[in-house]
Parts: C-alpha cells; sequence; structure tokens
C-alpha cells in the first residue's frame, strides 16, 4: 500500500486503501531530561483513515515508542491507541491484517533489539553483518538462521545453557523475561506507574499541540507557493526537507548549509526517496525543529532567571 502512495494537494500522505484511499499522517514527540540531556520518552503516532466517496470506512492509531525507566534501561512499545470501524466485515478483516502485522513487528523488534541491535565488541565484522541481516530483512533471516533450531526446540526442546546465539528463538522460547528480570514485584506496581507515555495526560496534551503545530506549518509552506498539484506539492517538500537536513547538519558541525551544488545534489536524491520515507522524514525534521525550540527557549528561561536572582541579590 504504501509504495503506491503521494502527496495530496494540502502535503498529506494518500495511498490506495481497502476499499477507497487511506490517508497517513503522523507526529513524532519527544522529552529529554534537562540535567543528562538524555531522552525520557519517544512516540510517533500515526495515524490511517481510511475513505470512499467521503465516508470513513475504518480509522486507526497506533503508537510507537521507548521510555527511560528508573533504573536506566529503555522499554519499547508498539501499542494500538484506537480501531473505529464502519464496515463490519471490512473493518474487522483490516482489524486482524493490522493484529498480525502488529504482532510480527513486535515479535521482530524485540528479537533484533534483545540479540543484534548491540554489539558486544567479541567479533565486530561478523556481529555486524549480522545486524546488518536482521535489520535489512528480517523474515529471511530468521529463516536461515532460526527455523532449524526453532523446528529441533518444538520437537526436543531446548536447552538454556547453549549460547543465546545457538538458541532457538524467542518465537519459541518466550520474549517477556523472567520474574527476577522484570522485578519479583512487577505483578505489584503502580498502575500509574505503568502507563506509556501516550497514556498519561500531560503528554497527551503535547502531541496535541505537536499536531497542531505540524497542520500549521504545513500550511505555511504551502501557503506561499502557487502549487498545481501533487508534483508541485512533492517537489516543494523536497526543497523543505534538503533544507531542513543540511541546516541541521551545519548546527551539528557536519556540514556546511550555503554548498549550493551540493544542496541540489541532495535535494535530486531526496526526489527519489519512496514518498512515505519522505513524508516520515518531514516529520522527523518539524519535532526536531520543536525539539530546538523547546531547547532554546529552556535555555533563554533560565538565563533570564539567572539575571533576575542576581539582580535581587545586588538589592
Amino acid at each position: 500500500m504504501m509504495r503506491n502512495g503521494r502527496f495530496d494537494e494540502t502535503g498529506n500522505f494518500t495511498t490506495t486503501g481497502f476499499p477507497g484511499q487511506m490517508k497517513v499522517s503522523m507526529v513524532f514527540s519527544d522529552e529529554a531530561n534537562e540535567v543528562t540531556e538524555e531522552t525520557n520518552w519517544f512516540n510517533k503516532r500515526e495515524r490511517f483513515r481510511d475513505t470512499l466517496f467521503g465516508y470513513t470506512c475504518w480509522e486507526m492509531v497506533l503508537n510507537f515508542g521507548f521510555r527511560t525507566l528508573e533504573d536506566g534501561t529503555r522499554e519499547c512499545y508498539h501499542f494500538g491507541e484506537y480501531f473505529h470501524g464502519n464496515l463490519p466485515i471490512i473493518s474487522q478483516i483490516m482489524l486482524l491484517v493490522f493484529k498480525v502485522h502488529a504482532r510480527w513487528v513486535a515479535w521482530s523488534t524485540e528479537h533484533h533489539v534483545n540479540h543484534y541491535a548491540f554489539s558486544s565488541g567479541i567479533d565486530d565484522d561478523e556481529e555486524e553483518e549480522m545486524e546488518e541481516q536482521s535489520r535489512a530483512n528480517m523474515p529471511l533471516f530468521l529463516l536461515r538462521n532460526y527455523a532449524l533450531s526453532d523446528l529441533t526446540a518444538m520437537v526436543f526442546g531446548y536447552d538454556n545453557d547453549v549460547s543465546i546465539k545457538k538458541q532457538p528463538s524467542f518465537l519459541i522460547t518466550g520474549g517477556g523475561g523472567s520474574n527476577e528480570e522484570q522485578g519479583e514485584d512487577a505483578p505489584n506496581r503502580d498502575i500509574e506507574e505503568d502507563k506509556l507515555p501516550f497514556q498519561q495526560k500531560a503528554i497527551q496534551i503535547q502531541i496535541s499541540e505537536d499536531i497542531a503545530a505540524d497542520k500549521r506549518v504545513m500550511k505555511e509552506i504551502l501557503a506561499g507557493n502557487n502549487t498545481r498539484g501533487a508534483e508541485d506539492v512533492k517537489a516543494i517538500l523536497v526543497r523543505r526537507h534538503t533544507l531542513a537536513r543540511r541546516q541541521t547538519m551545519a548546527e551539528d558541525g557536519k556540514g556546511a548549509a550555503d554548498d549550493d551544488g551540493q544542496a541540489a545534489e541532495e535535494e535530486e536524491l531526496t526526489s527519489t526517496k519512496d514518498v512515505y520515507v519522505l513524508a516520515k522524514d518531514l516529520a522527523v525534521d518539524r519535532a526536531q525543529v520543536r525539539r530546538m525550540t523547546r531547547r532554546r527557549t529552556r535555555r533563554l528561561a533560565a538565563t533570564n532567571r539567572t539575571k533576575v536572582d542576581g539582580e535581587d541579590a545586588v538589592v
């Protein structure tokens, strides 16, 4: 579905739906610790809305992200916020498809993070190759490396004492972890402490503000240009993404923001991207701008407080 997408005249990503057409919108939100500057939580909220002749057939919102726990570990999640269906049979089919897909995404992500995302440094070349294969094509990777061990474990059982890379995948052993790993009092923890970021009221307000800000920015971008169709919208957004990327690189000291030749080359390369990937990159750009704005605002507020405290001390 996503590969056949395009930008509509309002800058939204639109693709073939089931039935009709499907609009996809996303917003990235996060919060950094002011002391350590580490990310406390990150959330990607993605909304899918399928319409036919202006009638909403079904609508769904998913959240992807992570949060930093008290012990410093990071917990990843893939969670459905809601699914509303107005066509009974078709809605149930789509709900089932997305549930199966969500289960696969959760499984494959857990396997990649727990086994290959972080190198142990024992054999860098081999681990880097395995990590790349796992990230590039997880179904083929599991088939090559775990199909036989999983089948054997299903028939004869598995041994916990062998190396983790020789064990069957978590699809057989279970990926939830033991009570000791999660903490013996895990089942008794306060429900409020277990709320995911997007379920917390304050963060819900921030996400709503981020959505409104993204819509306002997109409207302002397109308002100053005479767009005549989807291709014009895409061309404008490609230039916007290239400029945002170069500005970010310049601020990080990784490149110059005024090299016209290189900018044109990057713009041409960006224009060949899959439209869905470009839509995701644009959402990341907007999140980066909001993040830098909040950071500058906090620094300015801290500076003003320091000046006020100094003046009070003098008086």
